[in-house]
């Protein structure tokens, strides 16, 4: 086996509510006491669905009962990437059920094996938690794609989504990256240098134009103001260098002066006249 099995779930074969085991053996026997109902291999995490005991010892983890066909039982390690998305997933869906959405969740897989979230809303498209690393590029073919399909689409970037953050802040002013505190989540505002403004969950309000976060607007709105700045200074300046172009393309060569024109009833110096 690689690695031990240190993750699970307490609220049944198909529940979302995950735990991990403490490494300390002591706090693993509390975990156990509280957890009445007992634990299982979570199948919204890729698991079997199979009951889960605790082996206690200088090491505790979680341990399938017989010979469990299950991935998590010969990779334990691998649960807990695959776990940290129900971590983001259940107060995800519990503030949009309190906001009276009804949500459809599905695991979005990556092929590291650090699945995020893909959570339709009727009515208010796509929210897509990014939970993976994710390049430039690799961001913005799925963005389009995310948009050709379902047309609004808001990106949640998690702590290890570093990079399709700051994809996503420079081509729109701003981006939303999300952690978790505590039981529930936070999210932030982060603009095009790398700024963050935190807020809770809890302030968000999720409407058919988008994810409403106190301070998006107002980030995208200074972006937008200095881009137009920019731009404005960039004309000025092609505008600057074209006629500097122009007067250098003409210089003044000496020896080639304009003789003065002879003042009326005289001719000009050197000239015959016919008689």
């Amino acid at each position: 086996m690689t690695g031990e099995l240190r993750w699970a779930v307490t609220d049944g074969p198909d529940g979302t509510a995950a735990v991990e085991l403490p490494r300390d053996d002591d706090d693993a026997w509390r975990l156990e006491q509280q957890a009445r109902g007992g634990f299982w291999c979570a199948r919204e995490a890729g698991g079997c669905g199979g009951r889960l005991e605790v082996a206690h010892g200088p090491r505790p983890a979680f341990r399938h009962g017989g010979s469990a066909a299950c991935a998590f039982a010969r990779h334990g390690a691998a649960a807990g990437p695959a776990y940290d998305a129900l971590r983001y997933r259940r107060p995800l869906t519990a503030w949009l059920t309190g906001q009276g959405h009804e949500a459809r969740v599905v695991r979005a897989p990556d092929p590291g094996g650090h699945p995020g979230l893909h959570v339709v809303v009727p009515g208010t498209g796509v929210l897509e938690v990014q939970l993976a690393p994710l390049a430039d590029d690799a961001w913005r073919e799925r963005d389009d794609a995310l948009r050709r399909a379902d047309g609004r689409v808001t990106w949640l970037h998690g702590p290890d989504a570093e990079v399709s953050a700051a994809a996503e802040a420079r081509v729109r002013g701003a981006a939303l990256v999300v952690r978790r505190h505590d039981r529930g989540l936070m999210v932030g505002v982060r603009d095009a240098g790398a700024a963050v403004r935190w807020v809770r969950l809890a302030s968000c309000l999720l409407t058919a134009g988008g994810l409403d976060v106190p301070g998006l607007a107002e980030a995208r709105a200074r972006h937008a103001r200095r881009t137009a700045e920019r731009e404005a200074a960039a004309r000025r300046a092609g505008r600057a260098a074209r006629r500097a172009e122009r007067t250098a393309a003409a210089p003044w060569l000496p020896g080639f002066e304009q003789l003065p024109l002879p003042a009326p009833g005289r001719e000009a110096p050197g000239r015959e006249v016919a008689v």
